[in-house]
């Protein structure tokens, strides 16, 4: 009856779908955009959290106009301060980062002179009134400030869930085949996933359910590439596990110790899981062939171990992995405002009582430790911070290290 319903809904679709930009959740279209002011003050978690709970990010300005624009939305409201889509590691623009993890300030930004400065705080605000207006300034992350959210346009259609130009829809269970022959009687696909902010959104479609996890429409014939059912382009990932008991992919709805939360792991294809189908907005091909995949990204190679800032989700290891060592090293891991950072280490083995990697919940070795490895860890050991940076301080104070290789280690970002 469900396929029935769904079926008619898309027919009529066909024949009612415009071509006007909308928002959907009570989203206002501003300078095309979707923002939603939310006037209550939070801090700069609860802001974020409260955005992503609509599948979306706080505002982002990216160029002139688009600051602009927030600040005549915001003025006949009376407030004068607004947290804004912006975290720095550090004081200069390629350390402030946007919170669709896809770039940093260096793109635009409109800083007041003497900012970025994370000295004063890592999260940032836009201040409304002023000469001129729209300036961002550092804070720090506690303070209660006015916020807006932002989602991507999208237009009209008959949808369970429509976001930018996609109609979602949930399914009860199902196994992999099956889920995505249902998926293409209804005009679309298991649903492929290429943003963070698309995977935010699956997520928020599931909030109120207690599921442990969906599945969704990727085989992964290694840990660095996946395959859509949709032939679309791989070009965001966000697999945490591969190689376990299948090549199916799933994404998780609750952080446990062998997942995080939005992240995607592989599992067999046959046992049933509540699935997500996803169609484009409007003309659909039903033909339900889809196009050939592309060919595979280069592989990412883990960063040598030269002091720097990284972003989730990534690879780190320790010098001339998976050769033996013979420096330390730091790293700086980091992902957007209100997650936190899982590290999981795939291997650790460090001279014994000489050589150590230094874990610290927080952007440098002055804040708390949450633990220090040294010599050989059978199996694997994770970690999550409290907040969102955390610093690997990798010490070696022994004068050589034959037949020891260090540590090799992966982090995700977790909602």
């Amino acid at each position: 009856m469900k396929f029935i319903i769904y079926l008619f809904l898309f027919i009529a679709a066909c024949h009612a779908a415009s071509n006007n930009t909308i928002c959907t959740n009570g989203f206002n279209l501003i300078n095309n955009k979707c923002w939603k002011l939310f006037q209550e003050p939070a801090n700069h978690t609860m802001a974020e959290r409260t955005c992503t709970g609509y599948g979306g990010t706080l505002f982002m300005a990216r160029t002139a106009i688009d600051n602009r624009a927030v600040g005549n939305y915001v003025n006949s409201f009376g407030i004068d301060r607004i947290w804004m889509g912006v975290f720095c590691i550090g004081n200069v623009k390629n350390q402030c980062y946007f919170d669709d993890q896809v770039g940093s300030t260096v793109i635009y930004d409109n800083f007041a002179p003497g900012f970025p400065n994370a000295g004063t705080g890592r999260c940032v605000y836009y201040s409304v009134p002023g000469s001129p207006s729209g300036l961002w300034i550092n804070a720090d992350c506690t303070e209660q400030l006015s916020y807006v959210c932002e989602l991507p346009t999208t237009h009209s259609d008959y949808c369970d869930f429509n976001f930018n130009d996609h109609c979602y829809f949930r399914n009860d269970e199902l196994p992999f085949s099956a889920a995505q022959l249902q998926c293409q009687n209804l005009c679309g696909n298991l649903v492929s996933i290429h943003s963070a902010e698309e995977n935010r959104y699956i997520t928020s479609i599931y909030s109120q359910f207690s599921y442990d996890f969906i599945r969704i429409g990727g085989i992964a014939t290694s840990n660095d590439f996946v395959v859509w059912a949709d032939g679309s382009v791989m070009d965001y990932s966000n697999l945490e596990t591969f190689g376990t008991g299948g090549n199916c992919l799933k994404m998780a709805l609750k952080s446990t110790d062998s997942h995080s939360r939005g992240a995607w792991y592989t599992d067999d294809c046959y046992s049933p899981g509540h699935f997500v189908c996803k169609r484009p907005i409007g003309a659909v091909d039903c033909s339900g062939t889809p196009p050939p995949p592309t060919a595979p990204p280069p592989p990412i190679t883990p960063p040598t171990c030269t002091t720097g800032v990284y972003v989730a989700p990534g690879v780190i290891s320790s010098p001339n992995y998976p050769s033996p060592y013979h420096s330390s090293c730091a790293y700086t891991l980091t992902t957007y405002g209100s997650n936190k950072i899982r590290l999981t280490f795939n291997y650790v083995y460090p001279y014994p009582n000489y050589d150590f990697v230094d874990i610290y919940d927080g952007g440098s070795t002055d804040t708390p430790k949450i633990t220090s490895l040294t010599g050989y860890y059978g199996g694997s050991y994770t970690c999550t911070s409290t907040g969102n940076i955390m610093y690997i301080n990798f010490r070696v104070t022994s004068s050589n290290s034959p037949g020891y290789i260090g540590f090799n280690a992966t982090f995700y970002s977790v909602f």
